[in-house]
């Protein structure tokens, strides 16, 4: 028993102080994606008129081609946003984390920290991605470009940096740092797969609902898509393959904060300043996606758009509410029934 139990604490080798540059290094990761998403941003009003011409004759199937053209807005829309508000917003809150000691103790972050990692190393091989919407003006394409990868690859670092030293890491030593990257994925989709039955302590809230048909969306859609793209002749440096990879790696992102959020939510916790943050970044890029995805074909089209806005809705006023009981503008708990959710809370 002695033995046991002397193996069971060596075996839990605490996380490593984060270096001082972390923090500084979310910080810039944030302000090269805000960079990113506006000069993307500033080249949108065009799009439209340039879909025709994105896709020519050098891809390998023109009827893929003729899929991405009626949505290229949104799709173009998605992807400056998902860097505005999902990758700029979320290394934010980690730069803070950092700072707060929070980064090292608290499974929110751990959560966070995983998210970006997949969005900022999945995303590094999307090329052109979005920014192959700016090829018209060769400039802005290029300047596009080199802002995000740069976006991505101060992501990515940053977030394997803040994995090592929030969660115990990934290894120390080279010849175990695979074997713990595969454990450590295999334990979260173990502990993600026992989170998901109904239960009293975790009741089914509108987060975990959206969490699960985010997820499977992406695995259903996204991926085969990719695989069928690649088949079909496509490069991996295609405009389609990129703006797919582009895809997965946004909505694994989002994936991650919708996980965070449900948590919250089990937990009453959603007038925390993280949380407020969170419900307000998805509800704004939800949002603008849907403003661009009814502004597809021309003149809005309010069917095409309904189920991004309603998405978008949904969240902001969480957001929006969570944050005006922190203020004590609203009550945060009903004063007859202190589990009940709080008043106008979409928790359903």
């Amino acid at each position: 028993m002695m033995l046991m139990k002397h193996e069971d604490e060596t075996a839990k080798i605490p996380a490593p102080e984060p270096p001082r540059f972390l923090g500084a290094g979310y910080a810039l990761a944030s302000l090269a994606n805000a960079l990113a998403a506006l000069l993307l941003l500033w080249n949108i009003g065009s799009i439209n008129t340039a879909a025709p011409t994105l896709f020519g004759p050098a891809d390998a199937s023109k009827q893929i081609a003729l899929r991405y053209r009626p949505n290229i807005l949104a799709t173009y829309t998605a992807g400056a946003l998902g860097h505005l508000f999902l990758g700029a917003g979320t290394c934010h809150i980690l730069a803070n984390s950092v700072g707060s000691g929070r980064l090292r103790t608290s499974g929110t972050y751990q959560r966070l920290t995983m998210g970006t990692l997949l969005f900022g190393t999945v995303g590094l091989f999307s090329l052109p991605g979005e920014a192959g919407g700016c090829l018209p003006s060769p400039t802005l394409c290029g300047g596009a470009i080199l802002a995000m990868q740069l976006a991505k690859m101060l992501v990515a670092l940053a977030s394997f940096v803040g994995w090592e030293c929030a969660a115990g890491g990934f290894g120390a030593r080279g010849q175990g740092r695979m074997k713990n990257i595969v454990s450590e994925i295999g334990r979260g989709c173990k502990s993600v797969w026992k989170t998901m039955p109904v239960t009293d302590q975790r009741p089914a809230t509108f987060y975990r609902t959206f969490f699960v048909l985010l997820t499977l969306g992406n695995l259903v859609f996204n991926i085969p898509e990719l695989v069928f793209n690649l088949q079909s002749g496509m490069g991996l440096f295609s405009l389609p393959v990129s703006l797919t990879l582009s895809s997965i790696a946004r909505l694994g992102l989002l994936s991650s904060i919708l996980y965070v959020l449900k948590d919250a939510a089990e937990r009453k916790r959603l007038e925390g300043g993280t949380f407020i943050k969170l419900n307000l970044m998805v509800g704004l890029f939800a949002l603008g996606v849907g403003i661009a995805q009814g502004l597809g074909d021309g003149p809005f089209n309010a069917r095409k758009a309904a189920d991004k806005l309603l998405f978008g809705i949904l969240f902001l006023n969480n957001g929006i509410l969570s944050q005006l009981a922190k203020m004590g503008v609203i009550q945060k708990r009903d004063e007859v029934d202190p589990d009940a959710d709080p008043p106008l809370r979409i928790i359903l």
